[in-house]
């Protein structure tokens, strides 16, 4: 009797992780596909809602899946609707307008309402979004909680004026992100690259767009942190602006 039912157990673990790698799988069909969407276990439902080769219809009818862990798999799936997606913008669960916000295919409409939203992890996730307005930028680098600064200060969309007004923000992270920025301007990066805390000027170090003289300036930098960036083998990004 013992032996039947270990026997049974195996059989069912054995038919879910193969359903499981079938679900995952870019060789499955998406005949079978489809018929995954419905199966019973929602592991299996998340994981055939991830699979990049579903087709648009499928995930419209999986955005109505009770577990939220399949409809974070829609929002965040490049194949979902544009309707689809600004829907799952105003989902109960945080985790799931957090896929949302990091979908590269949502619109501003959506962005912009998460850009409001009451989940400071949301809202962080949505600040480093390249699809942001520069007025939903402005608006989140004056936003209380300094993990959503940082994001926007990390943000190329974000303009030299909310970067310039960032940089001599309270957080040393908020100007580490502007630091980091590629497109930072070239007055940003010099006056950062003396700033107060070794982090920071460590990620002007880092940062491709950074002028060799600083570079040089930062090689001599009191902190082995700082000295090892600097001399970090030259990245090619976007040149800063001159303002």
């Amino acid at each position: 009797m013992e032996t039947c039912v270990a026997e049974q157990a195996a059989s069912g673990e054995t038919a879910f992780t193969l359903a499981l790698n079938e679900a995952s799988s870019a060789d499955t069909s998406r005949e079978q596909l489809t018929a995954l969407t419905r199966h019973e276990a929602p592991e299996i439902r998340a994981a055939v809602a991830g699979n990049p080769r579903l087709l648009t219809g499928a995930l419209t009818k999986l955005a109505q899946d009770s577990d939220k862990r399949v409809r974070a798999a829609v929002a965040a799936h490049e194949n979902t609707s544009a309707a689809v997606i600004d829907e799952l913008a105003f989902d109960e669960d945080w985790q799931v307008r957090a896929a949302v916000a990091g979908n590269p295919s949502s619109g501003s409409y959506c962005l912009g309402e998460l850009a409001r939203d009451d989940d400071v992890r949301v809202k962080a996730l949505t600040a480093s979004s390249a699809g942001l307005t520069v007025k939903d930028l402005d608006r989140l680098a004056k936003d209380d909680d300094s993990r959503v600064r940082a994001a926007v200060a990390m943000n190329r969309g974000a303009s030299q004026d909310v970067l310039s007004r960032l940089s001599a923000d309270s957080d040393w992270q908020v100007r580490a992100g502007i630091g980091a920025n590629p497109v930072a301007a070239m007055v940003l990066l010099r006056t950062l690259a003396t700033d107060e805390d070794w982090r920071v000027r460590a990620s002007v170090a880092s940062n491709g767009a950074t002028p060799i003289e600083v570079l040089s300036a930062l090689a001599l930098d009191g902190d082995e942190g700082v000295r090892s960036a600097a001399r970090r083998p030259t990245m090619k990004d976007p040149a800063p602006s001159e303002t």
